[in-house]
């Protein structure tokens, strides 16, 4: 394989960054951040960014993103590398196991044969990658709150005009996990990896919505580069509320709704049934 790149966008430090940044050198890699000191924009802002990166990189190479803040790294380079020449593609795109809210999941974003996508991890070959990234963002109509939600729309015309073969979805999780409370998994942690139920032993894992790994990095021996983990606790609550505003809220609102309408009718039927109550205790006395 040609140059190998590992990327992700990060306009400071934040989260579980220093950690990843220690693990990837400890790898032989080095963590390009792009963006940083800048301002963010948005999610769309990761594409663009990525985009701007391309041009300056060879032909034929190749790049991992991951989600600066939220990812691990967890395997050699030559592990990474094996497991996406067997997928025989051009761009691995993981996938999320959306458990109990998959019916709030299937409200905002689109299936991809069949599974949800997630646009903070994945690896592909530069060409492929350019191309596919600048016909996405070639219209102005693209999603300013969730990339995601761009990713999905194209994916699923080209989907419709059968032009997939060239992109694979990482569906077993071989190097891509996207983990948090309201996936499927059930990771275990085995000698410094993590171990899925049908012994796959993903390369990368993004804990989605800021979900708490500190209990990997201690068992990988990164506990004294995890220099934001004080402020964890309140990083986790800022961030799943701007999910909730920015990407959620049309459904939320929706919820929340008929559970007003819900609460409505119990305590009307509840009046009502007072009343007769009431009512027959006069008639009878």
């Amino acid at each position: 394989m040609s140059n190998l790149h590992l990327t992700t966008v990060a306009t400071h430090s934040e989260g579980y960054l220093p950690v990843l940044e220690k693990q990837a050198e400890e790898k032989g890699i080095k963590l390009v951040k792009l963006g940083f000191g800048k301002k963010y924009i948005g999610h769309h802002m990761k594409d663009l960014e990525m985009i701007e990166f391309l041009k300056t990189i060879p032909s034929g190479d190749f790049i991992i993103f991951v989600d600066g803040f939220d990812s691990l790294m967890l395997s050699d380079i030559e592990e990474i590398v094996s497991k996406f020449n067997e997928k025989k593609a051009k761009l691995v795109l993981s996938i999320e196991n959306i458990g109990i809210l998959s019916f709030i999941h299937s409200a905002v974003f689109e299936k991809i044969l069949g599974k949800y996508i997630n646009t903070g991890l994945y690896m592909g070959e530069r060409d492929f990658l350019y191309d596919f990234l600048t016909t996405m963002y070639s219209k102005e109509n693209y999603s300013r709150q969730s990339n995601q939600k761009t990713w999905g729309s194209h994916l699923n015309k080209l989907q419709q005009q059968g032009k997939l073969e060239n992109i694979v979805l990482d569906e077993k999780s071989d190097i891509f996990l996207n983990h948090s409370f309201s996936t499927s998994n059930r990771p275990q942690l085995k000698n410094k990896r993590i171990v899925l139920e049908e012994k796959h032993r993903p390369c990368f894992i993004q804990g989605n919505g800021k979900e708490d790994m500190g209990y990997i990095i201690k068992e990988t021996g990164h506990d004294k580069y995890n220099e934001h983990k004080g402020d964890f606790f309140w990083e986790k609550i800022k961030y799943n509320t701007k999910a909730i505003f920015r990407v959620y809220n049309p459904i939320l609102t929706f919820y929340i709704y008929l559970v007003f309408l819900l609460i409505g009718l119990v305590v009307f039927l509840y009046m009502r049934y007072r009343r007769k109550q009431k009512d027959k205790y006069f008639y009878m006395g």
